[in-house]
């Protein structure tokens, strides 16, 4: 009898001997998950508020663009919240691509693009530099009456092959063709985004270089590097790009040189 309890004794030790070695192991991985998990939450946290705030200013001025229109507000406001509300959101850049524009087959459009870096401090390292980017996409409430039937979701989110056309919106009752010649000697639109300054030189005359990122500004077609802004003497006609569709319900009829296409 005592032979057997001293087997089974002996045994026993060996299996918490061996729970033991497997608890060394196991333990410290187990603890360094944790720390991770612990320390992602408020990197998340911190995400989610950048962008519960970037779409509160897009929903704000879909509203306030219908009586105020201001291209360059809405990202110096959301760059303004977001770092305000929180000191480890830094370097924030935001600017508006389409600002009560076209994009595809549908108008009065608002498009914000916006990054930033999350930094906060934690205690494994994995996560204290955290790059985030994002794109919102709104429509004014300008209050059109249409009669065709409302977009759905899986409409809005695709992106739909349009017909653009162009037109002059201060002057002209003619859509036209992107080749058309009478747009070569017009100006058009663009967002002085910092892509967009670095292939392009401001003009002396309207003393472009002073024009805030995301505000409107013009160019030609001529092989001509320079923008300029609204109120540049060179600026006298400028056009902008629409959808077929929407420049036919406004009114506006073909153009007899190019027909209204390319």
């Amino acid at each position: 009898m005592s032979s057997s309890i001293k087997k089974k004794a002996l045994k026993m030790h060996k299996k918490r001997g061996s729970y033991l070695v497997e608890s060394a192991i196991i333990l410290p991985f187990f603890i360094l998950g944790l720390i991770a998990i612990i320390s992602v939450i408020p990197v998340i946290s911190k995400s989610e508020r950048v962008v519960f705030q970037t779409c509160d200013e897009v929903r704000l001025e879909c509203i306030k663009s219908v009586y105020i229109q201001n291209p360059v507000d809405l990202p110096a406001r959301t760059m303004f919240r977001c770092q305000k509300s929180d000191k480890a959101i830094k370097n924030f850049l935001a600017y508006t691509t389409i600002y009560r524009g076209n994009s595809g087959h549908m108008d009065e459009m608002i498009n914000l693009k916006w990054n930033t870096n999350v930094i906060q401090p934690t205690l494994v390292g994995f996560f204290d530099n955290i790059s985030l980017n994002g794109k919102l996409i709104g429509r004014s409430f300008v209050g059109y009456e249409r009669s065709t039937n409302p977009t759905d979701r899986s409409t809005f989110e695709e992106n739909i092959e349009s017909k653009p056309v162009y037109i002059f919106p201060n002057e002209g009752s003619k859509y036209h063709g992107r080749n058309c010649r009478i747009l070569n000697s017009a100006a058009t639109v663009n967002v002085l985004t910092p892509s967009f300054k670095k292939k392009h030189k401001p003009c002396k005359l309207c003393k472009a270089k002073h024009i805030s990122l995301s505000e409107y500004v013009y160019t030609f077609n001529n092989g001509d590097v320079r923008y300029h802004s609204a109120s540049c003497n060179l600026v006298k006609k400028r056009y902008i790009r629409i959808d077929l569709s929407i420049a036919e319900k406004r009114g506006y009829e073909y153009c007899k040189i190019c027909g209204g296409h390319d």
